[in-house]
């Protein structure tokens, strides 16, 4: 088991990295088995956290072998990675990979973010999708540019996609960073204040895609989860404006 800090970067450095590939789902029950079952070919340490699904989709996947977290209600995506990132500590892995359980994530490119991590192990890595080419919703090109803005405005640090969710993350940054975020703005909020404790951003290109409008499955709430978004970034705002030192890592 790794040790419930992050004492310091070296012995994270000079310990090889264990990851676990982590899949968050509330009610994905259509694309939930064939996401799951591709990443089981290609890595053999899988979770699925259930965050109160009742669709009855991950009874599709009891076979395939790999851990489950459930929530007995919905708690949000941030909530279910917190909940992945305690049981991945159990199970003695430094490093997780989050990825969507609606298949717009492509599992070929896992790849991609377990070399950054083995290349920067303290770092946290996020895919950046190529809205280039195929359907994407004008919703998350507009979204994308803000998210992008206000971490520029909160930090200095320059990423394309601040809004994706395929991310690799340490287990032991999560662990140690103060994050009140439960719901989406959680990925916001970790990459801010991941930054202001002195940790590493990093991007691999990722492709994506996305179903049509009607048949793609969200849970973003479009007024309740924007009104998270904006608060959040109004706190952070504020917290960067005051000549106060930010807490590092050690």
């Amino acid at each position: 088991m790794i040790n419930t800090s992050i004492n310091n970067r070296q012995s994270t450095i000079n310990n090889p990295i264990r990851v676990i590939i982590v899949i968050p789902v509330y009610n994905h029950g259509a694309t939930l088995r064939g996401v799951v079952a591709k990443v089981c070919r290609l890595h053999d340490a899988v979770m699925v956290v259930d965050d109160g699904s009742t669709d009855g989709g991950c009874e599709t996947i009891l076979d395939l072998g790999v851990h489950r977290v459930r929530h007995s209600h919905n708690r949000g995506k941030g909530a279910a990675i917190l909940s992945a990132v305690r049981e991945a500590e159990k199970l003695g892995m430094t490093h997780m990979v989050t990825l969507d359980a609606d298949g717009q994530h492509d599992p070929n490119d896992l790849h991609l973010f377990i070399s950054a991590m083995h290349r920067s192990p303290c770092a946290i890595v996020v895919g950046k999708r190529n809205f280039e080419t195929g359907y994407v919703p004008s919703g998350s090109r507009i979204g994308r540019r803000i998210s992008n803005f206000w971490l520029w405005v909160q930090t200095g640090r320059n990423l394309g996609d601040t809004q994706s969710g395929y991310r690799g993350y340490p287990v032991g940054v999560l662990k140690a960073l103060k994050l009140r975020e439960r719901r989406y703005a959680f990925e916001n909020e970790v990459l801010a204040k991941g930054a202001w404790a002195g940790i590493e951003l990093h991007e691999v290109d990722i492709s994506i895609f996305y179903p049509a409008d009607e048949d793609r499955v969200s849970h973003f709430h479009l007024f309740y989860d924007n009104v998270r978004l904006s608060l959040l970034n109004a706190r952070l705002t504020l917290r960067a404006m005051i000549p106060w030192p930010h807490r590092k890592l050690p």
